[in-house]
């Protein structure tokens, strides 16, 4: 004899919702996805070092974009060569 369904041990199908891609930010977003604050997104758009778009009044940020001003930040290897602490100099006074 057969167990009704209720008593299998049996797990329900879950309902998994899809994962969209966002192909484009908010200043805010941008600043959550990046790690930044809003303040530096808009002073790097301001700057020229990311390029924003318009929709009315709306700024957005693509997500392509993020990434390249991301990855054209200086290393932190770079900020402490030039700060001179590694390599075989003096400290610049």
């Amino acid at each position: 004899m057969m167990k009704p369904a209720d008593t299998l041990n049996v797990a329900a199908p879950r309902f998994e919702p899809p994962v969209i891609e966002c192909i484009a930010y908010s200043p805010q977003g941008a600043a959550l996805a990046t790690g930044r604050s809003r303040t530096r997104i808009f002073k790097a758009i301001k700057d020229k070092e990311l390029v924003a778009r318009k929709d009315g009044r709306a700024t957005l940020l693509e997500a392509d974009e993020l990434r390249r001003w991301v990855r054209s930040l200086p290393t932190a290897a770079d900020e402490a060569h030039e700060r001179g602490l590694v390599g075989g100099g003096e400290a610049a006074a």
